[in-house]
């Protein structure tokens, strides 16, 4: 199953994956080849609609409404696959994989609407998307459906922010144990759980993390990786609100302590583009993790 996938997804010179809009014009012409030349294999349709729908949701947060439209209706298709599948025969934890992220797809699509009734949508979704990874027994999978369900409720219930500090903090500390801390999913958790830090005020902790989550990604990545940008931009964000702790502390003309000026909403939304990266994420290690688990059905 894996050669069926990885060129259309993994660029075969600089073996990254493709970004943006060329991931997803690569898995259209991926699903149009499969449609044509395998219109009868229910299992080549769904790793095809799972390649799609892991390009549209990598740039959730930057596509056109009809490209949301578009990813939504392929969440759909995918998971009436996957339950066409099930009449078959007991599904391997590969197609399951694609079926909790199908739900978890529809979650993030809900949540980056912004609006409290989309959060509580999303929830539904982010439900379904733990409730397919208890039932496989993935540990990174629930964690990561925790965390979601987290940020999402935080939308509308407020106060949750412990929680999603709680969430991110396990997430990374699973992925340290389980992958190591060179794994690029594990940087990539690490910078989440370093701005959830600073978040609650535990900037120097904040720091101290992104401070080593860069150097191991300049190492394992590369300086002008991807994964590197965003950890190294994290870092510059923390040590800015650090200045900003000192200079406020400098300052003894102020007689009035200032108050942090958020927008909780603006928060929760940054957090999510987050978490749909590290959907993203997930999408490629369900690829690696399954490999062993994929078998073929009998149709």
């Amino acid at each position: 199953m894996d050669e069926f996938i990885t060129p259309w997804y993994l660029c075969p010179s600089c073996h990254q994956k493709y970004q943006n809009e060329l991931a997803i014009d690569i898995a259209n012409k991926f699903v149009s080849f499969v449609r044509r030349q395998y219109l009868d294999d229910t299992q080549r349709q769904a790793e095809a609609l799972y390649v799609k729908l892991r390009a549209l949701n990598n740039m959730l947060d930057r596509l056109q409404p009809v490209q949301k439209r578009e990813a939504g209706v392929t969440a759909d298709v995918l998971i009436s696959l996957i339950d066409q599948m099930k009449n078959y025969a007991p599904l391997s934890k590969h197609y399951l994989w694609f079926e909790a992220i199908a739900h978890g797809a529809h979650g993030y699509i809900a949540l980056e609407e912004g609006t409290e009734e989309s959060a509580r949508r999303a929830v539904t979704h982010f439900e379904e998307y733990l409730e397919v990874f208890e039932a496989i027994g993935d540990a990174e999978g629930i964690a990561h459906a925790k965390a979601s369900i987290a940020i999402a409720k935080s939308m509308y219930e407020g106060g949750s922010n412990e929680e999603v500090l709680e969430a991110s903090q396990e997430l990374y500390e699973l992925r340290v144990a389980e992958l190591g801390e060179k794994n690029e999913l594990t940087i990539d958790s690490g910078k989440v759980y370093a701005m959830k830090l600073q978040d609650a005020d535990r900037r120097d902790e904040a720091r101290e993390l992104s401070v080593k989550r860069l150097a191991t990604s300049k190492q394992v990545l590369g300086p002008h990786h991807k994964t590197t940008k965003d950890v190294e931009f994290a870092l510059q964000e923390v040590e800015f609100a650090l200045q900003e702790d000192d200079d406020d502390d400098d300052d003894s003309d102020d007689i009035e302590a200032r108050e942090p000026v958020t927008d909780p909403l603006y928060e929760s939304i940054l957090f999510v583009s987050l978490l749909i990266g590290m959907l993203g994420m997930l999408y490629d290690i369900s690829l690696q993790k399954t490999e062993c688990h994929s078998g073929s059905l009998e149709q």
